[in-house]
């Protein structure tokens, strides 16, 4: 997608997003040969580089080895309007950015997730549909959209996989079956899912390997995050198989706002072993900004965004639940 071709990432951000301070990604430059490669050179902290200079740089000093490939992970709820999509176009990408392999699924017929990625709802790609009714292969739907992400988009035809699924053999396990075509080739797979529990959504789940649910701080998402992980539970016992991993992300949440407030506490009280520690994503104009400009954060945010910075986090836990404990390795 050329809007990417034309945008860059600062010095500054890749020292956020590497968790260094940014003389040494100065330094990685440097070691990289990549000092007069910069998109824009303004002055040289504020320069800007490429999508896969970015990858180049932080695969070399900061990637993390993961313990396998393929890791498979869903954007989930039944609820619309928790943030998922926004969500899981941030981590899709900015995984990307860290050097990683990324496929990314639109799994709603709505396809705001392809709008964001650059894809035309007009044009007829083929899509998750087209794999599963088996018009062509999985690998003939995959579309790049910058080095190291990929993508299949979603339209409308999506509306018409339920009717295909309804009447098809061991019909919760097809889209596993598809996604196993592709071993190896990703280090990621990311599912985002249509606000419904349908076939489709069964599907991702039991292919999932996290399955991050999204959550707004507000008391209905509260009560829909109950009902939920009930009918979870028991669609897990029902296919005899283990409940997945689960990471519960509350999203939208304003500091002071009593009701964000008393929804954190109701999350720690019943869903601590989900959550990621003191952390939620905060509400946020960069987000619906970054929506619509359909660029992630770490395009333009400025270095202060608190956007950015709970994506940044949110993106590094969920690498280091896949990562390989050198420490441990070493021992070994």
């Amino acid at each position: 997608m050329t809007k990417f071709e034309n945008a860059g990432v600062s010095q500054k951000i890749i020292s956020l997003m590497a968790d260094v301070n940014i003389s040494t990604v100065g330094r990685w430059i440097k070691r990289s040969n990549l000092d007069n490669s910069a998109l824009s050179k303004e002055r040289v902290r504020h320069s800007r580089y490429s999508v896969a200079d970015v990858r180049k740089i932080l695969s070399e000093n900061y990637k993390q080895s993961l313990q396998n490939k393929d890791v498979v992970m869903s954007f989930y709820n039944f609820k619309g309007g928790t943030g998922k999509t926004s969500l899981c176009y941030q981590v899709s990408t900015h995984l990307a950015l860290f050097g990683y392999n990324v496929l990314v699924i639109d799994a709603d017929p709505q396809g705001h997730l392809s709008t964001s990625l650059g894809f035309d709802n007009n044009h007829d790609y083929p899509t998750i549909c087209d794999v599963v009714n088996g018009t062509i292969p999985i690998r003939s739907a995959i579309r790049e959209v910058f080095p190291g992400l990929s993508c299949i988009p979603s339209n409308l035809s999506l509306t018409r996989l339920e009717v295909f699924l309804t009447s098809a053999t061991k019909r919760e396990e097809i889209i596993l079956n598809h996604i196993e075509k592709l071993s190896g080739q990703y280090d990621f797979i990311i599912f985002d899912t249509n606000p419904t529990i349908s076939l489709l959504n069964r599907n991702i789940l039991v292919a999932s390997d996290l399955i991050s649910i999204v959550c707004e701080t507000q008391p209905y998402s509260l009560n829909g995050l109950k009902i939920l992980m009930e009918d979870m539970n028991i669609f897990f016992q029902n296919m005899r198989l283990n409940f997945p991993d689960v990471m519960v992300i509350p999203n939208k949440y304003e500091d002071r706002s009593s009701n964000s407030a008393e929804s954190m506490t109701v999350l720690r009280q019943y869903y601590a072993n989900f959550m990621v520690k003191d952390f939620a994503v905060r509400k946020s104009e960069d987000i619906p900004t970054s929506a619509k400009q359909s660029l992630p954060l770490a395009f333009f945010a400025r270095s202060n965004s608190i956007a950015l910075e709970d994506i940044l986090d949110l993106t590094r836990e969920i690498v280091q639940k896949f990562s390989i404990n050198i420490a441990e390795e070493v021992i070994a």
